[in-house]
């Protein structure tokens, strides 16, 4: 079974911005390299052994991985970028276990979760201080944001059996339908998986509104929006009939992060 990202950083674990940089762990050894390969695939991955990779990388995807964000929770970003790609390649001491590691490439029939240790992403925090002199600060602004409440006849989920740390798999099934099976979940953990594993509906933030508490196991099964008129359910439909819950639009102030300073990195 191969187990992969959609996404090469968006993680599910919640971002953090209070750290100092004095405070913040940094990389025994940085390596960084203009990537001028022309090529549009980029591959991350965090190994066994403490090494963090990011090969052919656009400095955005590194913030967005570094302080776990989406495209429109960073502000005030110069072109470059976006539009330049770097190799960076951070070590550090061995990660330890399988759920310290990230890793992203092309295989798409079987998507897991992981969870990454947040000592990485402050880690990489430090990398661009030190290496991009980036500095950052927090805000909030107006977001449409999909919230997941409560729908009318109330919850149809099912407690976590065991306790441990959440997992989530995603398959295809012979209808193509994505199947996606969770254990230990919390609500907030399902709309940040649905960010992840279905773009196609969840293309801004899911917010858990429900008031619920507690983990839970459960399973979700949809048809992509390109695929609808064929028959199955959407993920609204999915989400009222199986779980029990309402994916509701609306807009209210989000945390995001302002760019005060960037540059190009230093030679290695």
């Amino acid at each position: 079974m191969v187990r992969v990202l959609l996404s090469l950083f968006m993680l599910i674990s919640p971002a953090t911005f209070s750290q100092t940089p004095n405070s913040r762990p940094e990389f025994d050894v940085v390596d960084i390299k203009l990537n001028v390969s022309g090529s549009p695939n980029g591959i991350g991955e965090i190994l066994p052994s403490g090494q963090f990779r990011a090969i052919n990388i656009p400095v955005k995807e590194i913030i967005k991985f570094a302080y776990n964000l989406r495209d429109d929770a960073i502000v005030a970003a110069p072109n470059w970028v976006d539009s330049e790609r770097y190799d960076i390649v951070g070590k550090a001491p061995a990660a330890g276990s399988e759920e310290t590691f990230w890793r992203s490439d092309s295989a798409l029939q079987f998507m897991r979760l992981y969870y990454t240790d947040q000592t990485f992403r402050q880690m990489v925090q430090s990398l661009l201080a030190d290496r991009f002199k980036l500095s950052v600060h927090s805000d909030k602004k107006p977001a449409s944001v999909y919230a997941l409440t409560v729908a009318k006849g109330g919850p149809k989920l099912q407690r976590a059996v065991e306790s441990g740390k959440p997992d989530c798999l995603r398959t295809v099934d012979q209808q193509i339908q994505a199947v996606l099976t969770c254990k230990n979940m919390t609500i907030a953990d399902l709309g940040r998986s649905l960010q992840l594993f279905a773009p196609g509906y969840a293309n801004h933030e899911v917010i858990d509104a429900t008031g619920l508490e507690g983990t839970y196991d459960f399973t979700l099964k949809w048809v992509g929006v390109a695929v609808v008129d064929q028959g199955g359910m959407t993920i609204p439909q999915a989400l009222d009939k199986l779980l029990g819950l309402r994916w509701e639009e609306r807009k209210q102030p989000m945390p995001v992060i302002v760019i005060d300073h960037i540059e190009k990195p230093s030679d290695n």
